[in-house]
């Protein structure tokens, strides 16, 4: 099963990471290390509280996937990546 940036984004921001990764099978700090990997923010540690005392820092925006990066998440098998551009000719 492959899970793209986005969604996982989506799912970071709505529920807290333990409850993201139990769904996933995986640890929080794994799944936290996935989000770095695809370039996903996360909240950090003591999000969820600050958000109910409504002391919540703002969601950062999901950046755009650079050439080169992971757009999905797959537990087994090979991820898809944004095609690198192709060589610019030298300029003459």
């Amino acid at each position: 099963m492959a899970v793209s940036r986005e969604q996982l984004y989506k799912e970071v921001w709505a529920e807290s990471m333990t409850a993201v990764a139990k769904r996933y099978g995986v640890s929080s700090s794994f799944l936290g290390r996935i989000c770095d990997r695809l370039r996903v923010p996360h909240p950090s540690r003591g999000y969820w509280a600050k958000l109910k005392s409504g002391k919540a820092p703002d969601r950062p925006p999901l950046p755009e996937a650079l050439s080169g990066d992971e757009i999905e998440w797959v537990r087994e098998g090979e991820a898809q990546r944004i095609s690198l551009a192709p060589p610019k000719p030298p300029d003459e």
